[in-house]
C-alpha cells in the first residue's frame, strides 16, 4: 500500500505548489490592472470640483433666448389679433341675420347655422393649429437652448476642471441645497452671450 501512498503524496504537492504558482500570478496582474485603472482614472488626478447653473437667470439674461420669447409673444399677438378679427367678422355676420327679424324663413335659418357652426369650427382649427406650431416652435428652441449650453459648458469646462455641473431651476429642482460660491451662471451667462453675438455678425 505504502507504494501508492508516496506518488499520491508527490501529485498533491505538486498540485498544491501549481495552485499557489497560479493564485499569486493572477493575484499581481489584478493588482497591476487595478493600479492602471486607478493611475487613468481623471478624477483620481484632481480634487473634486463642482458647479451649478441657474436656468432661470440663463432664460432671463441669455439674449438668444430673450429674442425667442420676444418673437414668440409677437406672433402669440398676431394670432390673437387674427382670430378675434375672425371671430368679430362672424359674429357681425350672426347679429345682422338675427336682425331681419320675423322675415327670415325656416329653410334661411337651417341654412345660416349650418354655415355659421363651419366657420366657427374652421376658425377653432385654426386657433389649434396656431397654438400647435408656437408649441412645436417652442419645444425646438428650448431643444436648441439646452444644446447651446451643453456645447458651451464643454468647451468652458476645459480650462475650469469641474467634475460636475448641475443645473438648477425653481420649477425642477433637483437640488436640496446650493451654495452659491459654487454658482458659474454669470460666467456661463457672458460666454454664451458673446457666441451668441458672433453667430448674430456672422449671418
Amino acid at each position: 500500500m505504502n507504494k501508492f501512498v508516496l506518488p499520491l503524496l508527490i501529485i498533491l504537492t505538486i498540485a498544491v505548489a501549481a495552485l499557489f504558482a497560479l493564485h499569486f500570478k493572477y493575484h499581481t496582474e489584478l493588482n497591476r490592472i487595478s493600479s492602471q485603472v486607478i493611475k487613468d482614472d481623471t478624477i483620481s488626478k484632481r480634487d473634486l470640483k463642482i458647479a451649478y447653473v441657474d436656468l432661470d437667470s440663463i432664460q432671463e439674461h441669455y439674449d438668444y433666448y430673450k429674442e425667442k420669447m420676444t418673437d414668440f409673444e409677437k406672433r402669440k399677438e398676431v394670432a390673437d389679433r387674427d382670430l378675434n378679427g375672425a371671430f368679430q367678422k362672424i359674429e357681425g355676420e350672426r347679429q345682422g341675420f338675427i336682425q331681419r327679424g320675423n322675415s327670415i324663413t325656416q329653410v334661411e335659418a337651417e341654412n345660416f347655422q349650418r354655415e355659421y357652426t363651419r366657420k366657427m369650427q374652421n376658425l377653432e382649427s385654426q386657433r389649434k393649429s396656431m397654438e400647435n406650431d408656437i408649441q412645436s416652435d417652442g419645444v425646438k428652441t428650448m431643444e436648441e437652448l439646452r444644446k447651446k449650453i451643453n456645447e458651451f459648458l464643454q468647451d468652458y469646462n476645459k480650462s475650469h476642471g469641474y467634475s460636475y455641473i448641475f443645473s438648477y431651476s425653481s420649477g425642477v429642482n433637483f437640488l436640496f441645497y446650493k451654495d452659491t460660491i459654487y454658482n458659474i451662471t454669470p460666467e456661463v451667462v457672458r460666454g454664451l452671450n458673446v457666441a451668441y453675438g458672433k453667430a448674430k455678425v456672422k449671418k
